[in-house]
């Protein structure tokens, strides 16, 4: 009879476990308060640290202005804004913009970037080509290499560098402003990842021209690059929805999440063949009539990580300069002659976020007069 009882007290019972509820469970409200006093905490950190990102970077004028920070670093054009955006080009995917104003970048009638003292120059100029490291990203106008180099040899120096190109799109962004400008000599400035990139057909969200390598031979593919002039270039989803926080900017830049963040990439070649293609690209510059310095430069990353990518990386450097020489044109590797400088000066005196800083340019553009010096391309300065 206690059994029964029990049982029966046990159904009727209100508030247990398997009879009919009436009433909040015990410690019910209790829980949700703790998850949204968590949520509540979690929350102001977040924004205590955001201000907190956006006055350590900018100062008090970034707290009433919040851009889509991806679109502003990958310069993508917004509605009615952005006069210095790239704009598309149906040969090379994108191109500098042409007569751009702004406090920092400043480009002619060419697309080619500004740099002071202009006037009066020694001619025929020497072009300088490239990707972001030879245009001088994260510096002003004079800050560049190739301005440092013109103040220095009092010759005029073209910078024709576009921020983003692979190493295929500056090879024939080379062709193109070579027969414009009728250089007294090229230097074409390459990174190893410009290497990588060779092998995209979409490289920082923006079709592009590609090579395919068959049998020795390149046949030039998505040309004309897929896209037209004024249409926003997408970012990815993850800037769609975090593009304006500075703090999820600066977690993702020390991260080193790009591809994703800033970014999309499509593969159109199997990893590796970036060298392969760029081994036989060589022909081409050679075949441009004027002596051609090919120069190696190298982002803060790969002196973060040195050991590792020396091994993985030097390779694939090493390997596309060899080919620089045998088609006759002269290799410049800023590994070793930049290593030393880092290990005297520290890297925070040469670089910024990843390219050269001011005063990095100012080492690089020195290491290079040096060596075209050296190369007879020019006269020592030595007494200027």
């Amino acid at each position: 009879m206690a059994g029964v009882r029990n049982e029966f007290d046990m159904k009727e019972r209100p508030g247990t476990a398997t009879g009919k509820t009436t009433g909040t469970k015990p410690g019910a409200t209790g829980l949700t308060a703790r998850v949204v006093l968590i949520a509540g905490s979690v929350l102001f950190s977040l924004g205590v640290l955001e201000i907190g990102t956006r006055l350590l970077r900018w100062g008090p004028e970034r707290l009433a202005h919040w851009p889509n920070l991806v679109r502003e670093r990958m310069s993508l054009q917004t509605e009615g804004d952005a006069p210095c955006a790239y704009v598309y080009d149906a040969a090379l995917g994108w191109r500098s913009p042409l007569n751009c104003v702004s406090e920092n970048y400043n480009s002619d009638a060419d697309g080619f970037r500004r740099a002071p003292g202009e006037q009066a120059l020694a001619l025929p100029p020497v072009l300088a080509t490239g990707a972001s490291f030879a245009k001088g990203d994260e510096v002003n106008d004079g800050e560049s290499w190739s301005a440092y180099l013109q103040a220095m040899t009092g010759r005029k120096v073209v910078n024709a560098g576009v921020s983003g190109y692979s190493f295929d799109q500056t090879v024939l962004s080379t062709e193109e402003f070579a027969r414009q400008v009728r250089p007294l000599f090229i230097v074409v400035s390459f990174t190893p990842d410009d290497i990588r990139r060779s092998e995209l057909s979409v490289s920082w969200s923006r079709a592009k021209p590609y090579f395919t390598a068959a049998g020795g031979k390149l046949e030039l593919a998505n040309v004309p690059v897929p896209g037209k002039p004024g249409p926003l270039v997408a970012i990815p989803t993850a800037a769609h929805l975090l593009g304006r926080s500075a703090l999820a900017d600066e977690v993702a830049r020390r991260l080193g999440l790009f591809a994703g963040w800033y970014y999309d990439e499509v593969r159109a070649l199997p990893a590796g063949m970036g060298a392969t293609v760029a081994c036989l690209l060589m022909p081409r510059l050679a075949s441009l009539g004027v002596p051609v310095v090919v120069m190696a430069q190298y982002g803060r990353g790969y002196w973060r990580g040195y050991a590792d990518r020396e091994k993985t990386v030097a390779p694939t450097v090493a390997r596309v300069l060899g080919c620089a020489a045998e088609a006759g044109l002269m290799p410049f590797d800023l590994s070793d002659p930049m290593k030393a400088v880092i290990e005297t000066r520290g890297l925070d005196a040469l670089y910024r976020t990843d390219h050269q800083s001011a005063e990095g340019n100012r080492v690089v553009a020195e290491l290079l007069m040096h060596e075209l010096v050296r190369r007879g391309l020019l006269a020592s300065t030595a007494g200027r």
